[in-house]
């Protein structure tokens, strides 16, 4: 700041001795010119500063918008299969540290970051049932899984001008040795970004839980990298992910959420709740436990790591907006309202208190589990 005004003095005395010189020896005259051509100028200077400063307050908020739009998008296809969501995000995490230790920009990091959060996103075109899979994929299903990098390059290609966050979508499953796809690059060949996200992906899939195992023991991963190098993964990139994996004695460079989560059902019909047991028998990720009033719920999540919350309005003694407004006040799991009441005052009151959704009864089975898995995902 104290350079700009000192720039802002120098050209100020500019301007009055150019005057002076403009205007001969009429010392009158020359200082009004003075005076009239510095508040012209400070004028100018004003309302330029504000521009800039509108046109940069107007970059951030795009850069932010486009920042969240990206991580919606990523938790959109890390949502097709229950049991990697946060994957994008953990592998975006991962290749931006990589990025860091080999002594990339900021800038350069951040495109990495972005290539990380968007390298699975052609998985919008593969059938649910197949990336859902738990047990052995056919041949055919095989050949969907190894599409996807190329659909990833095709989505993003027209979107993104920056190389790398394309490159980084369909490179990511080639191996150093030339045997992976979709392109059978080899070595260097491959560009550096999907080099860095091959190993972080690789890295956050084994530590990860999947519907056929729990997530890997550290050393397990740890053997598999090392053994990994040279032949799928680019030995100076596999040394920098072992050294963090050496640096992470907690192991919490993993998933760390538990694979089951735990539905409190708040409903004064017993009916109800074991309506939703029902629903829910099929999806053994989720496990429901049930209340009959809302002080009963109370005690329940004293007792209990809760993840979710199904609370019916319309109960004795403590309806449940009241109910709502207790938990609140100490926790801060998602609640989804329950209703029988259609009225638009209901609903508004609901958006108001911060439901993340609301049910109106009866629901559709298909509706409950989409909300369920939408909210806790």
């Amino acid at each position: 700041m104290k350079s700009v005004n000192k720039k802002m003095y120098m050209l100020t005395v500019i301007i009055a001795v150019v005057a002076l010189f403009a205007t001969g020896k009429n010392l009158l005259i020359s200082a009004g010119v003075s005076v009239l051509l510095v508040v012209c100028f400070y004028i100018t200077y004003a309302k330029t500063n504000e521009s800039v400063r509108l046109e940069q307050e107007t970059n951030e908020k795009v850069e932010d918008m486009n920042r969240k739009i990206i991580q919606a998008l990523a938790r959109t296809i890390d949502a097709k299969d229950r049991y990697t969501n946060g994957h994008s995000l953990r592998v975006a995490e991962y290749s931006k540290e990589i990025a860091r230790r080999m002594g990339k920009s900021a800038k350069e990091q951040d495109t990495i970051y972005y290539a990380g959060l968007l390298h699975d996103v052609g998985k919008i075109r593969i059938p649910v049932e197949v990336i859902n899979n738990p047990g052995a994929l056919s041949d055919e299903e095989f050949e969907q899984i190894k599409i996807h990098p190329v659909t990833s390059y095709h989505i993003l290609k027209d979107i993104f001008d920056d190389p790398n966050i394309k490159n980084g979508a369909k490179f990511h499953h080639e191996r150093y040795d030339g045997t992976g796809y979709p392109n059978g690059l080899k070595g260097e060949n491959i560009p550096e970004v999907a080099r860095i996200i091959g190993v972080a992906d690789s890295y956050d899939a084994m530590a990860s839980n999947r519907s056929y195992r729990k997530y890997l023991p550290q050393s397990v991963i740890r053997n598999e990298i090392k053994t990994g190098k040279g032949t799928q993964f680019d030995p100076t990139i596999a040394d920098i992910m072992l050294d963090m994996i050496d640096e992470d004695e907690g192991y919490t460079l993993r998933e760390v959420k538990s694979l089951q989560k735990k539905i409190l059902v708040v409903d004064d019909e017993p009916m109800n709740i074991k309506m939703v047991e029902v629903i829910l028998k099929d999806t053994p990720m989720y496990q429901v436990v049930g209340a009959t009033s809302g002080m009963e719920a109370l005690k329940m999540l004293d007792a209990h790591e809760i993840d979710l919350i199904l609370l019916d309005v319309k109960m004795p003694e403590m309806d449940g907006f009241a109910t709502m407004e207790l938990i609140r006040q100490k926790y801060n799991m998602p609640i989804v309202l329950m209703t029988g009441d259609r009225n638009i005052e209901t609903i508004e009151r609901a958006t108001k208190l911060g439901v993340d959704d609301y049910l109106t009864k009866p629901f559709l089975p298909l509706a409950l589990k989409e909300i369920i898995h939408s909210t806790l995902n």
